[in-house]
């Protein structure tokens, strides 16, 4: 809408100030006119309808060119303002609608469950097949991409500190569960293990960078136990699961990623079963704010 209508009936266009603020700036409403690709009695007429509205002549015309009256200099600060905040909003529309004419980039941990993804494109089905682009990794390069903008949003596993300038919100949890690292481990022992009986234990992990490790860790010492890990790292939670299987130490990975999760135990801390939590980050003041909103929103419920 280009006109905001006065309280006593008149209005103020948007094109009236750009009138002025050119005529001002050029002191001359020909250059003004010309500068603006319009006739000179169009902008002349537009500025006089302004002077009407706002009760008093903006300049002192002459052959010389124009120049501001005292009105004129009291409203330029606010015409600027206006024209300003107007061109911002404009600015923030046109970068909202390309985005989100783009697909939504979904960075993702391998440690996040099949079916959470699902919701995900579930979110996006009405905007098509190509609505949302996944990437997988580890967990420092989807911070790293997010905070390059490379990524809309990640789904990680809760284990990093507070950032400002990020939004999270937390969409699952699943349960800690224990495989023996034995050969003749029992299939249905579902008897909670507690974490302090796996104090020593050798434990096969994967590398430092998907954020479990880092959740074991902080787990293992706040219940004071000592962690022992394998001297070698596997390189996927399959291979630990294997690696378990052949003796050369235990397991503890989330549920889902166990392709036998009857061959394993719940984990336990002080009698109450140890979950992992899973969260959504994205950056404060996205421009894809309305579209990450829906797909959290899909995913938590």
């Amino acid at each position: 809408m280009t006109a905001i209508t006065a309280m006593h009936g008149d209005t103020v266009r948007v094109t009236q100030l750009h009138y002025v603020r050119a005529a001002a700036d050029l002191g001359s409403f020909s250059a003004a006119a010309a500068a603006l690709g319009v006739t000179q009695p169009s902008l002349s007429r537009g500025i006089v309808a302004l002077e009407r509205t706002l009760g008093g002549a903006l300049f002192v015309r002459s052959t010389t060119g124009v120049a501001l009256t005292p009105l004129a200099k009291r409203i330029m600060p606010h015409l600027h303002d206006v024209l300003g905040s107007l061109g911002s909003l404009l600015g923030e529309a046109r970068a909202a609608t390309e985005a989100d004419a783009q697909p939504l980039r979904l960075g993702v941990s391998p440690l996040i469950r099949p079916e959470l993804i699902g919701r995900a494109f579930q979110a996006t089905r009405g905007r098509g097949p190509a609505a949302l682009v996944l990437r997988e990794d580890d967990l420092a390069g989807l911070r790293a991409g997010l905070l390059a903008r490379e990524l809309d949003v990640i789904l990680v596993p809760a284990v990093t500190a507070t950032d400002p300038s990020l939004r999270r919100c937390e969409i699952d949890s699943e349960e800690l569960r224990y495989r023996p690292g034995s050969t003749l481990s029992t299939p249905d022992d579902d008897r909670p293990v507690e974490l302090t009986e796996l104090a020593d234990q050798s434990l096969v992990m994967v590398g430092e960078s998907c954020g479990l490790n880092t959740f074991i860790r902080a787990l293992f010492t706040s219940a004071g136990a000592a962690l022992a890990p394998y001297p070698g790292v596997a390189d996927s939670y399959r291979s630990v699961e294997d690696w378990a299987g052949l003796g050369l130490g235990a397991a503890v990975l989330p549920r889902s990623r166990f392709r036998h999760p009857s061959r394993t135990r719940p984990v336990h801390f002080r009698g109450e079963p140890v979950r992992i939590r899973y969260e959504a980050l994205w950056p404060t003041g996205s421009t894809r704010e309305a579209a990450i909103g829906d797909l959290v929103d899909t995913i938590v419920d």
